[in-house]
């Protein structure tokens, strides 16, 4: 069998094929034409170069080096490209804190009706985001923009160091239940209530501003 027609190692030609088909998906599309334009015809003038190059003077030797190479740059590309974009995707579906405005009594009353019928995973979300609310009411924790469970929680210990094991427990049920790997029981609302009123109970400790 030659080493040309092996299923497995696409020639120059496929090589380069291959990439641009992937690179001329939508998805690819976000970085603009232009950008699109721009890296596949630098890859294909650089598979151009080797081809001519490595393959007209060793004959089949340069032939199978010109696969290789094309193989390996494709899948340099691909993963320079897909790489930075999957991680994007996966970030814009990390559980955020807030899906809305509603403010700490709200929240609040939402959990409890939800809890009084059974639903403890929005129960146990809409309290933990009704303590957020409350601790942000006090200056404890700073709200922004894509703030996440994990961040209050690590905010909230700062001012309130006693209660950090329970805030990042209560904020690891809160990830764990929007992801659907962790189950909402009666227990974790239980929880989250506790620590609740256990911080709005305490007086938070103040935190000396850096000096310039």
């Amino acid at each position: 069998m030659s080493l040309t027609s092996s299923p497995l190692t696409p020639d120059a030609d496929t090589a380069r094929r291959w990439a641009v088909e992937e690179l001329a998906k939508d998805e690819y599309r976000e970085g603009g034409t232009s950008w699109l334009e721009r890296v596949t015809t630098w890859f294909q003038n650089l598979l151009d170069g080797i081809g001519g190059g490595i393959g007209g003077a060793a004959g089949p030797v340069g032939i199978l080096i010109t696969v290789l190479v094309g193989a390996a740059l494709v899948a340099l590309v691909l993963w320079l490209v897909v790489g930075p974009m999957r991680r994007s995707r996966r970030a814009s579906t990390e559980p955020t804190l807030f899906d809305d405005d509603r403010g700490a009594d709200a929240l609040a009353e939402a959990a409890r009706t939800a809890a009084r019928a059974g639903d403890w995973a929005a129960a146990t979300l809409d309290l933990y985001r009704a303590m957020v609310r409350r601790l942000s009411e006090r200056d404890v924790i700073a709200l922004g923009p894509g703030l996440t469970a994990a961040e209050a929680a690590d905010q909230a210990a700062v001012a309130l160091p006693s209660f950090a094991a329970r805030l990042r427990a209560d904020a690891d049920a809160f990830d764990g239940i929007r992801y659907g790997h962790v189950p909402a029981t009666e227990a974790t609302y239980a929880h989250v209530l506790e620590t609740m009123r256990a911080c709005d109970a305490a007086r938070p400790r103040l935190v000396p501003a850096e000096t310039p």
